[in-house]
């Protein structure tokens, strides 16, 4: 049986993540979704920091900060890929071969219990839904090749019978949610076209941003969320700090990186000056992030103000840079 793959890969073994993936950033790593894309936008040659005008546009939303991912809209003005939501009416495997086989990646929600790249986490130890983006199935060989957080990867044996649950299941297990992504229009625009066109979507996203200073709200509900983890061990804590701290920490990180890129030819003092003030975001996110362990750990409280002072002014200095947009 052929082995059907997406696009050409390299091995596994031999591939190489995305700078945004050296490990030398504030936040090496956002959310599956997020940094999925990113991977699989440079295996395919393009430039994933293009897509992320959206980011300065995410919001506190009373329970959590935005689960931010590239909208289908904007992969499809910037590269031509089109990605829709495939419907689940038969077996898993008989559309992973349909789909990948006809050179398409398929987004697909899968029990990180068995990904070997998440090792010191979850793989054989507990279960977690996360997103992989498939780019090669063998069916013969029981393998797959998939891109998952900050690189490429891949599985096979007991690990491909047990994501497929290919030896049952007991009692009624729903479908996962799936989304293909059609390649077969692929746009390569040179690095002027694509600021030009990532310029369009900024403005976009700025128009839509939110109506009200997002750590006004969050100030308000961190005091709480930061009573409540004192009281919980820290497990609740790495949820908590997944779902608030890291979303809008690499977030605003990843607004900055766009808004330099985008300044690297015209040397615009607006987005250097939003983007000075978007990283200054993300690394009080980190320093939040480490005190708030500290306090679900010795159960602690400190001083919210002074981060919360500098977060909401550096929105506002950076929603003010960009205010031009909106002329």
């Amino acid at each position: 049986m052929a082995i059907n793959t997406a696009f050409p890969m390299v091995p596994s073994s031999a591939y190489t993540p995305h700078w945004l993936h050296n490990g030398e950033r504030i936040w090496p790593q956002s959310n599956c979704y997020m940094d999925l894309w990113i991977e699989a936008l440079h295996a395919l040659h393009l430039h994933p920091i293009a897509s992320f005008a959206f980011t300065i546009g995410i919001d506190f939303e009373g329970d959590q900060w935005t689960f931010f991912k590239v909208p289908s809209y904007d992969l499809l003005r910037l590269y031509g890929i089109d990605v829709q939501e495939l419907n689940i009416w038969h077996a898993m495997l008989d559309h992973l071969l349909v789909q990948v086989g006809k050179n398409r990646l398929v987004l697909i929600e899968v029990d990180a219990f068995y990904l070997p790249d998440v090792h010191a986490t979850n793989y054989h130890q507990q279960h977690e839904k996360t997103t992989i983006g498939v780019q090669m199935i063998d069916l013969e060989q029981q393998k797959l090749g998939y891109f998952h957080n900050s690189s490429y990867y891949t599985l096979q044996g007991e690990d491909f019978v047990g994501i497929f649950q290919l030896e049952g299941t007991t009692g009624v297990v729903l479908p996962p949610y799936v989304e293909i992504a059609k390649l077969n229009h692929l746009k390569r625009l040179n690095e002027t076209e694509l600021q030009l066109l990532s310029t369009e979507l900024l403005r976009e996203h700025y128009q839509r941003r939110p109506d009200l200073n997002p750590f006004l709200a969050y100030r308000q509900a961190f005091q709480g969320y930061l009573d409540q983890i004192q009281a919980q061990n820290l497990a609740d804590f790495h949820g908590y700090a997944f779902a608030h701290l890291r979303q809008f920490g690499a977030s605003y990180e990843y607004a900055s990186l766009f808004l330099r890129w985008l300044a690297s030819s015209s040397q615009d003092s607006s987005l250097l000056e939003a983007a000075k003030h978007f990283e200054e975001i993300s690394t009080n996110a980190q320093t939040l992030l480490l005190k708030t362990a500290r306090t679900a750990h010795n159960k602690k409280p400190f001083a919210i103000a002074p981060f919360f002072d500098a977060l909401e002014d550096h929105w506002e200095q950076a929603m003010h840079a960009l205010s031009y947009l909106l002329r």
